[in-house]
């Protein structure tokens, strides 16, 4: 289950990043650790705004091809396993070519 003051600080940033077309989650490094060890999938959905989408931070960067106007919805969606050793902050997820419009954490297996 996920703790609810990461919850709440995930949510708060989504919404900042929403509203500014940035995604701020390098802010959370500077916070106290976040997360018990353990196996952790982390999924989202990027709008995707050029022709090359380029997701990264994350252990399964992802580069997405398409062509403009292609798609009734440009939208795609990705996933990441990360296996933590010790207490973590949430990864600085980046994209490039697009807008992060949604992030999940589930929790896997706990260390």
């Amino acid at each position: 289950m996920i703790d609810r003051r990461f919850f709440l600080k995930l949510t708060g940033l989504t919404g900042l990043a929403a509203a500014s077309g940035v995604l701020p989650f390098g802010l959370a490094h500077a916070a106290e650790p976040l997360q018990e060890p353990g196996l952790y999938q982390i999924s989202g959905t990027v709008r995707l705004q050029e022709s090359q989408v380029l997701i990264s931070g994350i252990s399964n960067a992802q580069q997405i091809s398409w062509t403009p106007g292609s798609l009734s919805t440009p939208l795609a969606s990705f996933t990441s396993f990360e296996q933590f050793d010790r207490p973590w902050q949430m990864p600085e997820i980046r994209v490039s070519g697009g807008r992060l419009e949604a992030v999940k954490v589930t929790p896997i297996v706990y260390g």
